[in-house]
């Protein structure tokens, strides 16, 4: 009996001096009593991932029509992609170290104004890097389905505005993607064409006039150069009793 316990511990001692067993009884001891500091540097392995590229190819962008995405980045990662308002958590699937590919059929009731607005998020363990989506291939574009932007109508809505003599009405408008097509714009009030005696620029259109007192309607119609139209229409008061604080009487363009 003394032999064997004599025996078991030259044997662990000798387990005790190797380079592996070194590695193994060390190891927790780091674990457990390293410095903040090197407890951070112990962790760095987990590397945050990088996007290099992500792209989307489509014949076309509406319902029925596939649209094929294309991920260049860290390899070993976990990738997926997320269209506002349209899909959410689609996987990409690497093909290859650091090439992700997935695809995603257009349906009817997407709202296609949103897809070139689609997120690719690459995901290492807790670190995450994400991407907006570039459209690939020569001369390809984002069709244009949205019509231009209408702001800073004037009068506002349903305000009451003192003439003095004049009256302005006017509108900002603005279209971020083909553009807005001047030669479009049509401003009528109480339902005249006043468009030929009103100022038109690449931005705004305005008015002046001598309007009677009472209620009026302005509609303003402009379109984009790819087609798309938008109407405005809103509706003030003209009303000369309206008076400031030093009873002067109201009005725009004065």
């Amino acid at each position: 009996m003394q032999a064997t316990t004599l025996r078991t511990r030259r044997f662990a001692a000798a387990l005790l001096l190797s380079p592996i067993a070194a590695a193994m009884v060390a190891t927790p001891a780091v674990a457990q009593n390293a410095a903040p500091g090197q407890r951070v540097a112990a962790n760095a392995a987990v590397q945050s991932p990088s996007i290099e590229r992500f792209t989307v190819r489509a014949l076309s962008i509406e319902p029925g029509r596939d649209m094929r995405f294309r991920l260049l980045g860290s390899p070993g990662a976990k990738a997926e992609i997320d269209i506002p308002k349209v899909v959410q958590n689609v996987p990409l699937r690497e093909v290859q170290p650091g090439v992700y590919e997935g695809s995603y059929t257009i349906r009817l009731r997407d709202d296609l104004s949103e897809i070139d607005r689609a997120v690719a998020t690459l995901r290492n363990g807790p670190m995450t890097t994400s991407a907006r989506i570039v459209l690939e291939g020569e001369g390809a574009q984002w069709p244009d389905r949205v019509g231009p932007k209408v702001v800073d109508v004037t009068p506002n809505h349903n305000q009451h505005v003192g003439e003095r003599g004049r009256t302005e009405v006017s509108a900002r408008y603005r279209d971020d993607r083909s553009g807005v097509n001047v030669s479009s714009v049509r401003l009528r009030i109480d339902g005249d064409d006043v468009t030929r005696q009103a100022r038109v620029t690449g931005n705004k259109v305005s008015f002046e006039a001598n309007l009677r007192q009472g209620r009026h309607q302005a509609e303003l119609v402009v379109r984009d150069r790819a087609g798309n139209v938008t109407r405005t229409a809103w509706n003030f008061v003209v009303d000369n009793d309206i008076r400031g604080n030093n009873g002067v009487s109201l009005g725009y363009g004065r």
